[in-house]
């Protein structure tokens, strides 16, 4: 059980802080180059794209420091970009995205000391529109976007000429990108806000976006050159020697905070490196359950095992966030779950029914007949170009499911027995 008062460093259900970020430097980089563009007048927009638990709104944040002027990126150079952040959850139309964008502008422009003085005109105009309820007394399903997004823009542009000098522009980091149906016309909302900007030769506002791939799906239905607009950033998961030292930096951050030193073996990190997978959110939470579980200040493979094993430790947690559903609940057979656990080390690469059959040790008549049902209950995708050949949704289900084969492997007693159970 872990000691009265010690700080556990790592934070599995929230953003890294910048001191134990790891990693992403081909990605910070392109991020800096796109923002010295629009420093100097050709705006570079990028979108972070990622499965989730795979960094994308940590990194998000870095950028957001490095752009404000709070950190320095790669190049040593300080920002001082007004940095608006939103994400796009609960936002079934676009006028709901355009509300989002406004609010998320009125509140940078207020925290702001040199923005709030040159914003007196914006924030005055965005105080009024808020709910857009002094000129627009329509509902938001009868307004017009295009004309509320033109009033936000002429806004925008005076205030970019007022803040010259002062001001690097404008970044809007927006986050969950993904989350607005195809319908609320994101795509076609952004290449409307970014040509209108364009014409007004407001040239220091950049849009930076994060979200999984099916984003660029959801951006080419509602317009189909809407991703040309986007520099895209592909997060991969970390390298092993990342992941290792995502927990060493945290065990010194530990050591700082409780003044006393925390260490893990090299076996321990191995563990904790093998069954993340390279998924930062995985590797905080093993972290965080092997430093709960420690309580000799070393942590070793047992506290590894025990902690993801244990009743709500991390095997639990990261289930209940993310694939619990699709591996227990809609699932009623274990010869469907040994289907799944031999698809598992190919990620989200194609597998053949063949291959499923000699790996997982079900017989061929049971294959057939899990296939058809994960198929149907959307926890598979069949290859439609190719017969008999399938693959898991995403790459982190996959790596979920490898993590509770190898703790089971090097955990003892029951715990594992009754997770999987």
């Amino acid at each position: 059980m872990v000691q009265p008062g010690r700080f556990n460093p790592f934070r599995p259900n929230n953003m890294v802080n910048p001191g134990m970020f790891v990693g992403r430097v081909d990605e910070l980089q392109a991020v800096d180059r796109c923002l010295f563009q629009a420093k100097n007048g050709n705006p570079q927009h990028f979108l972070v794209l990622g499965e989730r638990g795979i960094g994308k709104s940590s990194l998000l944040y870095y950028v957001e420091l490095i752009a404000s002027g709070k950190i320095k990126g790669f190049n040593q150079v300080g920002m001082r970009f007004l940095t608006v952040s939103i994400d796009l959850g609960n936002c079934p139309t676009q006028f709901d995205i355009i509300r989002k964008i406004a609010r998320g502008l009125k509140q940078a422009a207020g925290e702001h000391l040199i923005a709030r003085e040159a914003a007196k005109a914006l924030w005055n105009w965005l105080t009024n529109w808020e709910v857009l309820g002094v000129k627009y007394q329509k509902t938001s399903t009868e307004m017009d976007s295009e004309e509320v997004m033109e009033d936000l823009v002429t806004r925008l542009s005076a205030f970019c000429s007022e803040t010259v000098g002062h001001l690097d522009g404008v970044l809007f980091l927006i986050d969950e990108a993904d989350r607005p149906h195809s319908d609320a016309g994101l795509g076609a909302l952004l290449k409307f806000f970014t040509e209108r900007l364009a014409r007004k030769s407001c040239n220091n506002v950049i849009v930076g976006m994060a979200g999984l791939p099916s984003v660029m799906t959801r951006l080419r239905e509602s317009h189909e050159s809407s991703p040309r607009l986007f520099h895209t950033l592909p997060l991969e998961p970390l390298e092993v020697s990342e992941r290792k030292q995502v927990v060493e930096i945290g065990l010194l951050n530990a050591a700082e905070k409780n003044h006393v030193a925390t260490r893990a073996t090299p076996e321990a990190l191995s563990f904790i490196a093998e069954l993340s997978e390279g998924y930062p959110h995985f590797v905080q939470q093993f972290a965080y359950d092997a430093f709960e579980q420690d309580h000799d200040d070393v942590i070793d493979v047992e506290d590894v095992g025990i902690g993801a094993y244990k009743e709500g430790g991390a095997l639990s947690q990261l289930g209940d966030k993310y694939f619990a559903e699709m591996y227990h609940a809609r699932i009623g057979s274990e010869d469907y779950r040994r289907v799944l656990n031999a698809m598992a080390p190919y990620g989200d690469g194609w597998v053949s029914r063949k291959d499923i059959i000699c790996e997982s040790g079900v017989s061929e008549t049971n294959v057939t007949n899990a296939l058809g049902t994960l198929k149907q209950k959307n926890i598979i995708i069949q290859d439609e170009s190719r017969r008999g050949f399938y693959r898991l949704p995403t790459k982190s289900f996959g790596a979920w499911i490898n993590a509770i084969k190898a703790a089971k492997q090097k955990t003892e007693g029951q715990s594992g027995e009754l997770f999987l159970g």
